[in-house]
């Protein structure tokens, strides 16, 4: 009998079918941490390739929780001279802060499958708080049985807010990299405990 067949979940809410309590991992291999600024004229999109992620799922939505891991030298935006820069002392100075992170202090159902979840986002040792707007996918039985579940979130950011503030004035006007970056986590976790 397959970990899932006796994990039958009971609860739901507003016709979601919610995965049984306990720890998921994230999957690294269909998980993804993206980004997108606005480079000049056009918008800029990459993503960190190494990345450690669990979720408690709790008894109750507020009762869960996430808490990731992120190692700063993986960033990468298909340009070796941008994500070189980008690893450099401008932004995110990655021998002194090999890692950001990110430590909820809260969840809450929305409607639906929607939620938000909130917590602190630390990069090069500043801290803020955040608010994720995430969806939950659905969960059941990976190729093995193993209980596993799918899940996204979205938010933007200042990123002048984490002290990330290198910048110069284009011929153009305005600035070659905007302020603004947006951040999306697609998550696939397996359960663990």
């Amino acid at each position: 009998m397959s970990q899932v067949a006796s994990e039958v979940s009971t609860r739901e809410i507003d016709g979601v079918s919610l995965p049984p309590a306990g720890t998921y991992e994230f999957d690294t291999t269909h998980t993804q941490v993206e980004f997108v600024a606005r480079h000049m004229l056009t918008k800029m999109r990459g993503r960190f390739t190494e990345f450690d992620g669990a979720i408690v799922v709790g008894d109750s939505v507020e009762d869960s929780s996430v808490e990731v891991d992120i190692k700063t030298a993986s960033v990468q935006t298909n340009l070796q001279q941008r994500d070189d820069h980008l690893r450099g002392p401008d932004f995110f100075e990655v021998d002194e802060y090999p890692s950001m992170t990110f430590k909820s202090t809260g969840v809450r159902h929305t409607g639906g499958n929607g939620f938000e979840l909130t917590g602190d986002l630390t990069i090069k040792d500043v801290t803020n708080p955040v608010t994720l707007e995430g969806e939950f996918d659905g969960w059941g039985p990976d190729m093995q049985g193993t209980t596993i579940f799918g899940a996204s979130a979205k938010t933007e950011l200042n990123r002048e807010d984490w002290d990330l503030t290198w910048n110069v004035a284009v011929e153009t006007g305005g600035l070659l990299v905007g302020k603004k970056v947006g951040l999306e986590i697609t998550v696939e976790a397996r359960k663990v405990g």
